[in-house]
């Protein structure tokens, strides 16, 4: 089933539209600030770092999602403003923001190359980059010691900048590794990165620190980057493969590698490839910090693959069956097709699908095989999405309560029908019905594969209904002024 994503319509409040008059002050919260350049000079004055969050404030969820449990807490607003001055960079679909905002923030996104959000960037006040981070879960305090450990690995990296001007030989070698573990620990990619790795392996020729191969390994890593960076897959992977050769080094250093060549194979749509990197990721270092992580993506991509193997083995088969074997054997491909589909996997076209499922129905037209039913809602679903797409809300929304009705269909595909009815609901702004709807999704089938895009949803539906109540008090006030 295709969600359509819903935006919200956002509303102009007092403070947004104070916003778009002066360019530079953040909506609902004067602890912020949008001046980017009167940042860094208040903190110069004050001797405060700077704490500035990249955010899509009406459209992104984890954006939301880190306001809310973070920002928004007292904790985090009571602690830190002594040690930051708190910067928001927004890059809003809906709110109306001046152009002169719009442009300071386009070119800040590209200068510190904001890949996603949201971005929180650690500034020291003449606005270089001292630490890299976004959304963490467990609230303002835990967020407060996050940052706060920041700040001593800074002054570390400080201390150490301080030592290698006046270090040489081994020693230097020594404390660039350091430099570069700190820096690691920061997520802060500086282009100084390449420069130290070289500069290492120069000063431990002979690997008498143990600190060549891991830098030759590093460097191997970071040209296999750029290699991805320029889409040249394949040749990224064979640099990788090379970097492995190397003796000494360390299984955390494999498990990287092999991580690596999972991503460049996942982009390829390689999944059997990906899902044999990852293994080998886990195998290289099963202790290491990123092994639970590396152990999840086994678990989500081995289906995947699995539905790949199955399709590559039993699609030619397709022209060979009759009857209701045909018919069982096609529901299994559309089956294995729809997980693939998930991870962008999928080769079959959606026409092919389409013609599958209609005949599916003919050849079980008593339904003897529980698929006349399973198909005759797909269809239907599909229908009353054709009609959406129209505008035609009424229509679409009778044609899913026939699809819904239909005997012997499974708690999933009530799911299924009712997150669309929802979701339609949503297109009409009419979030009190969507509200209803989606609660019926998720009391259908609550561990569905739906449920993470139902319990989104409905988030989105009951911030809409409550800015559209406060909407609605506004209008009334106003009318009552009159």
């Amino acid at each position: 089933m295709n969600v359509r994503r819903i935006l919200p319509v956002c509303l102009v409040s007092m403070s947004v539209f104070l916003s778009v008059c002066t360019g530079f002050v953040r909506a609902e919260e004067s602890l912020w600030t949008s001046d980017f350049d009167a940042a860094k000079t208040k903190a110069k004055t004050e001797k405060k770092f700077l704490l500035v969050d990249f955010t899509g404030s009406d459209w992104c969820v984890w954006c939301k999602k880190l306001k809310a449990e973070v920002f928004d807490k007292e904790a985090f607003q009571t602690e830190a403003p002594k040690q930051f001055v708190l910067v928001e960079l927004d890059y809003p679909r809906q709110t109306k923001i001046s152009d002169e905002l719009k442009e300071q923030n386009a070119k800040l996104a590209k200068e510190y190359k904001v890949r996603g959000f949201p971005t929180v960037l650690m500034l020291d006040a003449e606005g270089q980059v001292i630490a890299h981070t976004g959304y963490r879960a467990d609230g303002p305090e835990k967020y407060m010691a996050h940052l706060g450990e920041f700040s001593k690995i800074y002054d570390g990296v400080l201390k150490t900048k301080s030592e290698l001007e006046k270090a040489k030989g081994l020693d230097r070698a020594k404390l660039l590794d350091q430099l570069v573990a700190a820096y690691d620990k920061l997520s802060n990619p500086t282009d100084d990165l390449k420069d130290w790795s070289k500069e290492i392996v120069e000063l431990d020729a002979d690997n008498k620190a143990g600190l060549k191969n891991k830098y030759e390994c590093r460097l191997a890593i970071m040209e296999a980057e750029q290699l991805g960076a320029d889409k040249k897959y394949a040749e990224a992977i064979e640099t990788l493969d090379k970097a492995l050769e190397i003796s000494g080094i360390t299984g955390e250093q494999k498990q990287n590698i092999y991580f690596i060549q999972g991503q460049y194979q996942n982009v390829q749509k390689d999944l059997a490839a990906t899902l044999a990197c990852l293994k080998k990721a886990l195998e290289a270092a099963p202790e290491s910090e990123k092994a639970e992580r590396i152990k999840g993506l086994i678990k989500s991509i081995a289906p995947s693959v699995e539905a790949q193997e199955f399709i590559a083995k039993n699609l030619d088969s397709v022209e060979k069956a009759e009857g209701l074997d045909r018919a069982q054997l096609l529901d299994q491909i559309i089956e294995a097709n729809s997980k693939l589909m998930m991870v962008g996997g999928s080769k079959i076209p959606l026409t092919e699908i389409a013609k599958w499922r209609k005949e599916i129905v003919e050849l079980d037209a008593d339904n003897k095989a529980g698929l006349k039913n399973k198909y005759a809602f797909a269809t239907i679903v599909q229908n009353a999405s054709m009609l959406a797409r129209s505008k035609k809300f009424d229509e679409a929304q009778s044609t899913l309560d026939k699809a819904i009705a239909l005997s012997g269909i499974s708690a999933a595909q009530t799911q299924e029908g009712l997150t669309v009815k929802g979701n339609f609901y949503m297109m009409e702004k009419e979030f009190s019905k969507a509200i209803e709807s989606l609660t019926g999704a998720l009391q259908a089938d609550p561990e569905g594969r739906y449920a993470p895009t139902i319990k989104m949803l409905m988030q989105r539906a009951e911030q809409e209904a409550k800015k559209s109540a406060e909407t609605a008090k506004k209008e009334a006030v106003k009318a009552e002024d009159k």
